[in-house]
C-alpha cells in the first residue's frame, strides 16, 4: 500500500520528536525548546518574533518555548530599549555549554534518517524538501501568511 506523501512527512516528524524528546529529557529539555536553542546557536540577540517567522510557529508556542528556556537558565531574554514590546534572546553560559551536545543529537538523527543514502542523495532530499516547504508557504504567503523560509 502506498503511503501519501503528507502522511509520510507527519510520519518523519513525529518520529523526530520522539527521537528528540528521548535524548533532550536528560539535559531537562524537550523537542518544542531544540529549534529555538539552535537558532540561537547560529544568531543571538533576536526577537521572538524573529523565530515565529523563521519556524513559521505562532507566536504562543514560541512564547512558552522561550519562558522554558528561560527558567531552566538557558537563554535570557532582555527588552528592547529601542522597541519595548520587542524581547531579545541570548544564550546564557548554560545554553552555550550545552551546545555541543545538541549538535550531537541533531547530527545522531541526520545519521539515522539519512542512513543508506550517498552524500548526493542527502543533498537531494535536503533540496527537494526545502523547495516543498517554499512551494507551501509561497501559497499560504498568498493567503497572508508569512513566506520567510531559511535553511
Amino acid at each position: 500500500m502506498e503511503i501519501p506523501f503528507g502522511a509520510i512527512v507527519s510520519i518523519t516528524s513525529r518520529g523526530r520528536t520522539m527521537f528528540l524528546n528521548d535524548r533532550l529529557r536528560p539535559l531537562g529539555l524537550s523537542a518544542g525548546q531544540f529549534p529555538v536553542l539552535m537558532l540561537l546557536a547560529r544568531e543571538q540577540n533576536i526577537t521572538q518574533e524573529t523565530l515565529v517567522r523563521h519556524y513559521h510557529l505562532d507566536k504562543g508556542t514560541i512564547a512558552r518555548a522561550v519562558k522554558k528556556l528561560e527558567d531552566a537558565g538557558y537563554i535570557r531574554r532582555i527588552i528592547d530599549p529601542g522597541n519595548r514590546r520587542a524581547v531579545r534572546l541570548f544564550l546564557t553560559k548554560k545554553g552555550e555549554d550545552v551546545l555541543p551536545s545538541l549538535h550531537a543529537i541533531n547530527h545522531a538523527w541526520e545519521s539515522l534518517a539519512f542512513s543508506g543514502l550517498t552524500a548526493q542523495d542527502k543533498k537531494t532530499c535536503h533540496r527537494l524538501m526545502r523547495t516543498v516547504t517554499l512551494n507551501v508557504f509561497s501559497s499560504m504567503a498568498t493567503e497572508g501568511e508569512h513566506s520567510d523560509v531559511r535553511e
